[in-house]
């Protein structure tokens, strides 16, 4: 492979890689590649090598992908690799690391399986004994979080809420009931209604809303809650593009109510699997079984 500096979009200065397809000097292993979420330039040297030398890239959406690799001389076979048809091809990347090939999995934009398709496939090939190997690089998610000024630990990332109006409040409910940092990811045709409920129910908490970040109208959006709606309806051109939402931490101290509750929980789960711990601390809390099982494992009861 040889390497030479090139100019893409906006003049940006890039690694442009001449390959020679009949070599492959990658070990078989699954690589998660991060893709620009906006800069073509953000695509990170080693990404660039990586995807020259791997013997197949699975894209989310090839044709999206193939504009950014082309710029950058990259050949390697794509194919199509989304929410749909990763459940059925996870089989296929299992039995072409069994016979020894290297595979990159991208999405169309930032890093696979951080609310975009991956995690499956990725559970599979690990299941299955063979390498997943991370190359990091852009993610909205802590693009945002890096410039809120929010604190970054304690953080829970809830990516998108559920479309149906019960779910969604319930899932909001859930997440508010955490200490720290929240982050939401949401898609331009329900940032209004999520702008509604957390002015419903996050009253005075610090809002970022990091809209189309990295691209042309990129734009942070400092707020409190209880005047968020209004500012997305006061100009409808505010409510294009994707966006991501933190949430600063809630500013009322917690009651030792609270604090017995978590130690409760937390000495109950040393003992029981994470429902029947959450199940006993609702029973004698009253607080809700699914907000104590989403405390203890991050993720809704199944």
């Amino acid at each position: 492979i040889s390497f030479r500096a090139g100019l893409v979009g906006n003049n940006k200065t890039v690694l442009i890689v001449s390959q020679d397809l009949s070599i492959n000097t990658l070990p078989p292993a699954l690589y998660v590649v991060a893709m620009p979420i906006g800069q073509w330039g953000d695509l990170a040297p080693r990404a660039v090598e990586v995807l020259s030398q791997v013997n197949l890239i699975l894209a989310e959406d090839t044709r999206v992908s193939g504009q950014i690799l082309k710029s950058v001389g990259i050949l390697t076979r794509m194919v199509s690799f989304n929410s749909h048809s990763e459940v059925g091809k996870a089989g296929k990347v299992v039995e072409s690391l069994e016979r020894g090939n290297s595979l990159a999995l991208i999405s169309d934009a930032g890093t696979p399986a951080i609310s975009d398709p991956g995690g499956f496939v990725i559970r599979r090939v690990i299941e299955c004994g063979y390498s997943v190997i991370p190359i990091p690089g852009p993610c909205a998610l802590t693009a945002a979080l890096s410039v809120s000024g929010f604190p970054a630990a304690p953080s829970h990332f809830f990516g998108f809420l559920p479309t149906k109006s019960s779910a969604r409040d319930q899932e909001l409910e859930t997440a508010l009931a955490y200490a720290g940092t929240l982050i939401f990811y949401e898609a331009p045709h329900r940032i209004v209604d999520l702008a509604k409920r957390l002015d419903l129910k996050a009253v005075g908490r610090s809002v970022l809303f990091a809209r189309e970040l990295t691209k042309t109208h990129e734009q942070l959006i400092r707020i409190n809650a209880g005047k968020c709606e209004s500012w997305f309806i006061d100009n409808p051109d505010r409510v294009r593009g994707e966006f991501v939402i933190v949430l600063g931490p809630s500013k009322a101290k917690r009651s030792s109510y609270e604090f017995e509750t978590d130690q409760l929980l937390a000495i109950l789960a040393r003992e029981l699997p994470p429902s029947k711990a959450a199940a006993l601390t609702s029973e004698l809390t009253g607080i809700s079984k699914r907000t104590l099982y989403r405390q203890l494992t991050g993720k809704s009861e199944a």
